[in-house]
């Protein structure tokens, strides 16, 4: 824990910070807030007035927080503890995420509609557009397995549309193919990893996966 407890102690008092909140159903609810530094790993969040709902609050419960320090950010696993008063809730720290390893590593098997579709430059004479729709397999930040009804005929700029639960819109970025899988019934498992994708729809797609994991965990608690 010392070692989270010194990214904690180099944090700057009164920084900027963006978190998930666990709230009720398994769901999260990202919020603004200023970070005040009290003793490390623990520390705690001012929001502005009338953002917080209390009885929505899932105490206990671990999400991600994202802390501007000089000219970048800090990513943060950490604990949601108590409330002090309506503006105020108290944290633990307990890692530091490296957005590398969750491009690469973190996972979630979710179900949602997927569209794939290709639009050959002015030299690619050679190729046609073609559009295939489907539903994604698993996702994360850094790729998303889909199954399709037929074969990508392009490996590379690949334009990917995922409709997400509880977005209006959907995630659209540029994917490449990195492995294809004939299934039966002539359908497809494809394998993508974002090749342009912006950090706005990189978050967008992480906070689903993390909020698919926490109702996953549940689901299994209550079976079990």
């Amino acid at each position: 824990m010392s070692g989270i407890a010194e990214i904690i102690n180099q944090l700057n008092d009164s920084a900027i910070a963006t978190v998930d909140i666990p709230i009720e159903k398994g769901e999260s609810q990202r919020l603004k807030c200023i970070l005040k530094k009290t003793k490390a790993p623990s520390f705690k969040l001012i929001f502005p007035p009338d953002t917080l709902d209390h009885a929505q609050l899932n105490y206990g419960e671990n999400c991600r927080l994202i802390v501007k320090h000089d000219d970048g950010s800090v990513n943060l696993n950490v604990k949601l503890d108590d409330a002090d008063g309506g503006r105020t809730l108290h944290f633990t720290a307990l890692e530091s995420i490296n957005p590398e390893s969750l491009r690469v590593y973190f996972r979630v098997m979710i179900s949602s509609p997927i569209q794939a579709s290709y639009q050959p430059g002015p030299s690619e004479i050679k190729y046609r557009p073609w559009t295939l729709s489907g539903h994604t397999i698993d996702l994360s930040g850094g790729g998303v397995l889909a199954l399709f009804p037929g074969k990508p005929v392009n490996q590379n700029r690949i334009q990917l549309e995922i409709d997400l639960p509880g977005q209006e819109a959907p995630v659209i970025c540029q994917g490449k193919v990195i492995r294809t899988y004939r299934m039966r019934k002539k359908r497809y498992q494809v394998a993508f990893s974002f090749e342009d994708i912006d950090r706005k729809a990189r978050d967008i797609i992480i906070s689903c996966c993390l909020q698919e994991q926490r109702r996953q965990l549940r689901d299994k608690v209550r079976v079990e």
